[in-house]
């Protein structure tokens, strides 16, 4: 992690909600620029929501280093595309899994492959979250930022009820529905939330196997340990979980998958031939 460069802010404190991807998709189409004067009205919001719509494309990879819509983000949200709308339970897995590893929002990254494997039964509170930070930047990062930043970090998994605020919001937050964190009654001063980190059997195995591709493109044998790091953390699955699930794409893919244990040494044989655009659009039954 520490050889990446760490980037925070620039949501402008908005999460980012689940119609956000597909809305910036047919902007980017329509050839909208977000530094337009236009794009507050083309986009329908205020000027601080144009440049979080903008973040967030970017931290997700919906919109490349070149400033066009990626490949993925094409096929999925395109009119017509494989899943407009974020309607197949797959789709929020597959966005988690690059939001993590791209890297461009850090405290996702920093969340889900250091901080949490740090905590107790898998349980934290935001003070112990803001301290990781602090420790993670040098004190380089202002303390507001990081304290948006977390704010902002929960919203994206979790409705809190607020007196006197609406929730129609936040249920619009875009991995609300993985249902990942929650609030856990504990006897302290402050939230306690709890990570929910299992064998996510409800991730699809055709998904599973997209994120592996997309990890390792064109490699024939890859451990254990680096389908873990790669696939396993950014969707918050235990060890078990994941070779439960390289369990189950041996047996879709005889001959094509194989698992295999020397010496202790955990392997996965990938048939090269395996194409992730292919495995997704099998997937969405494209």
């Amino acid at each position: 992690m520490s050889s990446q460069k760490l980037s925070f802010t620039g949501h402008e404190t908005f999460h980012c909600r689940s119609f956000w991807l597909k809305k910036g998709v047919d902007f980017l189409e329509d050839k909208g620029d977000f530094s337009a004067d236009d794009s507050v009205l083309k986009l329908g919001v205020g000027k601080n929501m144009v440049a979080s719509i903008h973040f967030w494309l970017k931290a997700f990879g919906v919109k490349d280093e070149d400033g066009n819509v990626s490949e993925l983000a094409n096929r999925i949200f395109a009119p017509g595309g494989w899943d407009e709308f974020l309607e197949y339970p797959g789709s929020l897995w597959i966005w988690q899994y690059h939001l993590v590893n791209l890297g461009k929002a850090s405290i996702y990254r920093l969340f889900f492959k250091e901080f949490r494997k740090l905590q107790r039964r898998n349980q934290f509170q935001i003070s112990q979250l803001e301290q990781f930070l602090r420790r993670n930047t040098d004190g380089k990062v202002a303390e507001k930022t990081l304290q948006n930043d977390v704010k902002v970090f929960v919203k994206m998994y979790l409705v809190e009820e607020r007196a006197g605020k609406g929730i129609e919001d936040d249920l619009s937050s875009m991995f609300v529905e993985l249902n990942l964190i929650s609030q856990v009654p504990v006897s302290t001063n402050e939230k306690t939330y709890q990570l929910r980190v299992d064998h996510q059997k409800e991730i699809p195995s055709l998904v599973f196997l997209y994120c592996i591709l997309d990890s390792f493109p064109n490699r024939e044998s890859i451990s254990m340990e680096e389908i873990i790091d790669q696939a396993g953390d950014a969707l918050v699955c235990t060890n078990e979980g994941v070779e439960r699930h390289v369990g189950n794409l041996c047996e879709l893919f005889p001959g094509q998958i194989t698992f295999k244990e020397d010496a202790g040494r955990k392997e996965v044989q990938i048939d090269t031939s395996l194409d992730k655009w292919e495995i997704l659009k099998s997937y969405y039954n494209a």
